[in-house]
């Protein structure tokens, strides 16, 4: 008797077993083609659902590694002008930092800048120019999506004014471990290294209009004077991050 034959009488016996103790005991009959046909449908069924079980395992491994409230993700990353920028750097000088993904091709994006260098997140930075406060862009798009690259953001860059680094992410790590998922999206991360905000700059989800609203001016005034986030966290609206494919070995970092 092979290992199927085996495994299919192991099977009808513990069906006869059962009906034993419900009252309603039947002869084993003989091994059928529609038996080990019904037995393969449950083996397939069963294999499926091991490997479902198994991707959704992986799945949870590479999802989001932050969640609001904890101590930001660290982070080292070289900027558009080849200058290096470690987080814990600034956290430890006291700075309270300000990352902003960005996408210098998104509607939601360019909405808060001009030619003239007085976009709405160029007005915040420069009313906080005298407080201890990083404002660092990061751009986590792909080679391949052709809105990154370091010569093209360093173009934009001067192109629109923008005196604070730009940072480079073509890989999609660090945006990965912030579960970034569109641009704009805002962290302010506060003196003790921890997110008190995430979320949109202003009140208004479309690409023409910046709201009444100033959400992460807001925030980081509150956080500066160590008071609590009125509104720490909001919805981000702009366009998806077009992420480099994750390889494995990034997943489980």
């Amino acid at each position: 008797m092979n290992l199927r034959t085996t495994k299919i009488a192991v099977l009808i016996a513990a069906m006869g077993i059962a009906g034993t103790a419900f009252g309603q005991a039947e002869a084993i009959k003989p091994i059928t083609k529609d038996a080990e046909k019904q037995v393969e449908k449950i083996e397939k069924k069963l294999d499926q659902t091991g490997k479902d079980i198994t991707k959704s395992i992986e799945k949870m491994k590479a999802a989001k590694k932050f969640e609001f409230g904890q101590a930001a993700p660290e982070f080292e990353l070289v900027d558009s002008a080849g200058k290096k920028h470690v987080l814990s750097e600034y956290v430890a000088a006291g700075n309270v930092v300000v990352l902003e993904w960005f996408n210098p091709q998104c509607p939601a994006v360019v909405k808060h800048y001009n030619a003239e260098g007085t976009g709405t997140t160029l007005k915040i930075e420069k009313e906080l120019a005298n407080e201890k406060v990083v404002w660092l862009r990061i751009n986590s798009g792909s080679e391949e999506s052709k809105t990154s690259g370091k010569e093209y953001t360093e173009k934009v860059r001067k192109d629109w004014k923008i005196a604070s680094p730009v940072l480079l992410d073509m890989d999609g790590k660090i945006g990965r471990k912030y579960a970034a998922r569109v641009t704009p999206e805002m962290f302010i991360i506060n003196r003790e290294g921890v997110v008190a905000y995430h979320g949109a700059i202003d009140s208004d989800p479309s690409t023409r209009k910046v709201g009444d609203d100033l959400w992460v001016r807001d925030a980081v005034r509150a956080v500066i004077a160590g008071e609590t986030v009125e509104k720490p966290q909001t919805k981000a609206v702009g366009c998806s991050i077009k992420y480099a494919p994750e390889k494995k070995a990034d997943a489980q970092d």
